[in-house]
């Protein structure tokens, strides 16, 4: 994955958590992830085919995964279940499209999947080994979350 492909996806980020949380996550650093596992709370995942193909992962801890929802849905949850999942699926998707926007408007053109969530404590999302793909952690009110994604043109 190339370094730049990663700016769509952090620019709509921000602009999905301003809209839909009412706080604007901030970037604390950008790394690749070599190593085959990941490891949190609960995860969503999106595929992405079509002139580029890839995903694109959000990962974070339970309590933040609350703390969205609330501000997403105004309601307040003791524990993640369908309706969590659903929003965190949500929030993943409105990135993804956000990010396929900037990429349709740079001439690159692929399609979404449907988000899959992934929840359990030190849950392990496995990817091929060749698959190189770029992380940026983001903090949001006194937590952090990871927006992981590769994405690699048919001409890469």
């Amino acid at each position: 994955m190339k370094a730049e492909h990663i700016n769509p996806f952090i620019i709509s980020t921000s602009e999905v958590f301003k809209t839909m949380v009412g706080a604007e996550p901030r970037k604390e650093e950008v790394y690749v992830r070599e190593e085959k596992e990941f490891v949190n709370e609960i995860s969503g995942v999106i595929g992405l085919a079509g002139d580029a193909n890839g995903f694109v992962i959000i990962s974070m801890p339970e309590a933040l995964a609350l703390r969205i929802y609330k501000s997403f849905a105004g309601e307040e949850k003791d524990s993640i279940d369908a309706d969590v999942t659903d929003a965190i699926g949500e929030i993943l998707n409105m990135i993804a499209g956000g990010a396929k926007q900037i990429f349709s408007r740079l001439g690159v053109r692929f399609k979404i999947s449907i988000p899959n969530v992934i929840l359990g404590k030190d849950h392990k999302i496995a990817k091929q080994r060749t698959t190189k793909s770029l992380c940026v952690k983001f903090s949001l009110e006194g937590s952090s979350f990871v927006i992981e994604a590769a994405l690699q043109g048919k001409k890469d």
